[in-house]
Parts: structure tokens; sequence; C-alpha cells
């Protein structure tokens, strides 16, 4: 056979291979087309428009231990490189405590122009060594030689207060002087005395002018699941009183918004039950017993933290500020992390918004929760939709005090030791319309880390994977009413009213220390895409009956 021939028959042998092939691959094409137009046409609407839905590449499971190695250390911890890793006012567990009393004279009487002295004394007691703060509030000019005491366990100090009464003072002029004694490795824990002194230009006609009636010592119930509280101070046995008088503030130092209660002197308590739950949920009490010629010293401050509410109505409650970061208190990335109040048309929200991978924040108002037990409710819905973004609250939350976090250096914003060093978390994670898990998080320390890979800032304690992973049957794309109930056994979670996670504390140290810690907030987190951006209609704390 000649060469030609044959090179021709494999030539038509090549071509016809090429054509059927192609054949082939037009037809896999058409039908699969074919199947994702069918797939479309039936598919439910979105009830939101959706701007990245992402299908993840790896099964949850996986991505979600990705999320935790990125999240937390791996390997042992170096204190030298993480210097914030012991926090301050975090009151130790197994029944070690910081405590303080002050006790002294209470009343003090002089001439116009001349200083009298005050001899108080500052116990320690508490379990542990502490060094105390002695300050005051005042009108008259009141020193403090020495306003610093450091004091091992049980013991106290002599701690002197001198007042000048003003030359101009007239007869029977008066000022009340608040002393406080602040502990400063738990500034949560204090105690004040009100130092009252009497301007008096003969002090031999004091048994005619003035008769002496004891400060009542006062106290509260906690308010109830309807938001009520009962003040309760001792009787006072004088044949001269004719009443009490109770005051209430929401200024500490009764400066400002004072409203006095006038008592029978036959009554020793008065039933709190006008105050709705609002954003400004703490109020400050003190009673005094009143004579025809004088008044008693006043009493001990109480102050009562009743129920939270807010629905976002006013800018001004403490979750954001004028830059969109003042209520942020943990953050990884000053750049990409805002919360800001949001009005459209009527609706009032939150928007806690973090926009980078590996990122996360926190923002709260800093107000304290109600005494245990207490239910947090909120409703939220995502803003975006992606893969492994989250969001939650946070509670059971550390605060010593000063401004947080501090916004003048990149260590103050980033690895401070001010707020929120452990809480709990309702990390709560979007992977579908149909799909959310919460990954239950109880972090017991934090640790800035730029240079560890993953996050910046790592959350340490209990993240256990196997046991604290929850799948929710919610529309994981809409609104959902959630509620955490807070006992001193247990923390229950619901999502829509059913209960869906239970957590036993009662065997778990680290938890009944974080536990009667009273500040929470809002969370949300970045994994996988970015743009986790999060609407809350409105957060409510309440006192529990039980």
């Amino acid at each position: 056979m000649n060469r030609p021939f044959v090179r021709f028959n494999r030539r038509l042998a090549l071509l016809t291979t090429a054509v059927v092939a192609f054949g082939l691959l037009f037809f896999l094409v058409q039908t699969l087309v074919t199947a994702v137009v069918a797939d479309t046409n039936t598919r439910s609407p979105q009830v939101q428009p959706v701007t990245q839905t992402v299908t993840p590449t790896i099964s949850f499971d996986n991505a979600l231990r990705e999320y935790l190695d990125a999240h937390t250390v791996q390997g042992p911890l170096t204190p030298a490189l993480f210097p914030h890793a012991s926090a301050p006012g975090v009151r130790p567990a197994g029944g070690l405590t910081y405590s303080v009393a002050l006790t002294g004279t209470t009343l003090m009487m002089g001439a116009p122009g001349s200083t009298v002295a005050y001899n108080l004394i500052v116990s320690n007691t508490g379990t542990l060594t502490d060094t105390f703060l002695i300050s005051q509030a005042s009108t008259w000019l009141t020193m403090i030689p020495t306003d610093t005491f450091t004091l091992t366990a049980g013991s106290d100090a002599n701690v002197v207060i001198n007042v000048t009464i003003p030359i101009q003072a007239m007869q029977g002029d008066t000022d009340t002087a608040i002393i406080r004694a602040t502990s400063q490795s738990d500034a949560l824990i204090s105690t004040t005395l009100m130092l009252t002194t009497v301007a008096n230009y003969d002090l031999a006609f004091l048994p005619i002018i003035y008769t002496t009636l004891n400060a009542p010592v006062l106290s509260a119930t906690r308010p109830n699941s309807s938001n009520d509280w009962q003040m309760n101070w001792t009787a006072i046995n004088s044949p001269f009183l004719q009443g009490f008088e109770l005051q209430e503030s929401q200024d500490a130092t009764f400066g400002t918004g004072v409203t006095t209660y006038q008592i029978a002197p036959n009554t020793t308590s008065r039933l709190i039950n006008t105050h709705e739950p609002s954003s400004n949920n703490i109020y400050y009490y003190r009673v005094r017993a009143v004579s025809a010629q004088s008044t008693s010293p006043w009493s001990n401050v109480v102050k009562v933290i009743s129920a939270y509410y807010d629905e976002f109505d006013n800018n001004q409650s403490g979750w954001s500020g004028p830059t969109l970061k003042e209520g942020l208190r943990r953050l990884t990335f000053i750049e990409k992390i805002d919360a800001w109040y949001e009005w459209p048309n009527n609706d009032r929200w939150f928007i806690i918004r973090v926009e980078d991978s590996w990122d996360w924040g926190i923002a709260s108002p800093m107000k304290p929760a109600p005494e245990l037990p207490y239910s947090i409710e909120f409703r939220s819905k995502p803003a975006n939709l992606g893969n492994l973004l989250s969001h939650g609250v946070v509670f059971g939350g550390d605060w010593n005090g000063q401004p947080c976090p501090d916004w003048s250096t990149p260590q103050g914003v980033y690895a401070h030791n001010i707020c929120f060093n452990h809480f709990y978390n309702t990390n709560l994670i979007w992977y579908g319309d149909q799909n959310m898990r919460m990954l239950w998080e109880r972090v017991d320390q934090l640790v800035y880390c730029p240079s560890c890979g993953g996050s910046p800032l790592k959350r340490l304690g209990d993240l256990d994977f196997d046991t604290n992973v929850v799948e929710l049957d919610v529309y994981a794309s809409g609104w959902n009413d959630y509620r955490i109930e807070v006992r001193e056994n247990s923390i229950k979670f619901y999502v829509n009213n059913h209960l869906e996670f239970t957590y036993d504390v009662s065997d778990d140290p680290n938890a009944l220390a974080w536990i009667h810690d009273p500040y929470f907030g809002v969370f949300a987190s970045t994994d996988e895409y970015s743009n986790s951006t999060w609407r809350y209609e409105y957060i409510k704390v309440t006192p529990l009956d039980n």
C-alpha cells in the first residue's frame, strides 16, 4: 500500500475522533446548563437580597476547627510575650476575695474658719492583701494627708480627714463629705462613709440646739422580674424623731437628679415600683432621720442595678460614638471594625461590622447586668451573607473602672487589660440560609499576638468543639430571637423560645468566677470571607425571680 494513502487514512481517523469528542463535550455542557436553569426556576426566592452567598469548599467541621486554630494560641504561652496575660480586677476563685470597710465618727462641729479632724479606720475585710485609695467629694475644703494604704487580710489603718469650715459659714450651715475607699485590685470593690460637718459659733449650746440622731443603716432587696425592689433601713429610737428622708439619684454623689421621699417616723421601708427598664439602669439611695431641731448623718449609700433595655432609639446610650469606635471595647484592627446606630425609615437598629477575615470585636455600653439570676434577650439578623460570618452576645465580663480601651496608644487599644479580659460568648455562625451553629465559648484569657498567625487577639478558655457546638434549627438569614438565662449553677440558651443548650457551671471554678461579673455586649467576627455585619433590634437584661 502506498504511503500517501496510509497517511490519508490516519488523518481521516484522527479527524473523525476529534469530531466525535467535540460532539460529546457539547452534549454534556448543554445538559448541565439545562439542569442548572431548571433548578434555579424551582428554588424559593430569598427573603433578603444576597450580596455574598458562599458555598464552603470544605466541611463545616473542618472549617470550624480552622477557626479555632486561628483564634487560639498553638503551643505554650510565654509570659514575656504576653504581658497582659494576668488581668487585674479579676475576682479570684476558690473563696479568695477582695473586700473593704470604712468606719469612724461621722458628725463633727466647729466654728467658722476652723478645721475639724475626723479619725476613720479603713479595714481590709477580704482574704487577700490589697491596696486601698481614699478619695472624697465635698463642697467645703477637705484634705486627706495620706490617701493610700496597703493592708494585709484582716488588718486596718487610721485615716485622717481634715474638713475646713468656711469663715463665711452661718450658724447651722452643714456640708457632707463623701469618703470612698476603693480597692486597687478590683475597682468594683469600694465602700463609702458620709461625714457631716456643722458650723456652730458656740458649742456650749449644742445640747439645746441639736438633738442627737444616729444614722440609719440602709439596705435594698434585689429587683424582681417586674423591676420592683424595696429599700429598708433600721429604726431610730428617739423621742424627737419626726420621720425620714430617703433620697434617690442616678448620680452617685447626689449632685443632680435627686428625688426625695418623705417617710413617716414609724416606717422603715419604701417600695420602688415606678421605674421601667432602660439603658440607664443604676440607682443610688441614702436615708437620714429627721427631728425638729436637726437631722442625722446620711446613711450608707446603696446601689441598685435594675433591668436594662435598649431599643437603640437614643444614640447616646453608649454603644457607639461620633467616630463609630467609642463603643468598641475589644478589637483586632481599628480601621476595619465599626459600630453605629442606624435609623432607616421607622426602624431602629444597632450595627456592628467587622470587615476582614480573622478579625473580631466587642461593643458594649459598659452598663452592669442585675444580680443573678437574670436573662439576656436580643433580636438580630445578618445584614449581608457569607460563609462562617458570626455574631452573638457576650456577658460575664470584667471592668476595672478605667476608660476602656485606652485610645492613646496601639497597645492600649489592642493589648489592654481594662475590660472584657474574660467573658462568655454565644458565637452564632452563619453558613447558609437554613444553617446556623452556635460555638459556645467561655473565654478565660485574651492574648494579643500579631505574629502568631490567624487572629492577632487570641481567645483562650473552654472552646470545646465536641461538646460546645450546637446546630440551630432557624432561618439563619432572617430575624431571630435569642435568650440566655444566667443562674448560679447553669446557663441556658434559647432560640425562638426553644431551649438549645445548657451549660453546667456548678463544677467549674472558672465559670463560677466569671459568672458574677456583670458586663455584657455584642460580638461579631469573620472567618472564611469578609464583611460580617449584623443588625440588633433590641437588647434586654432582666432580673429573674428564680
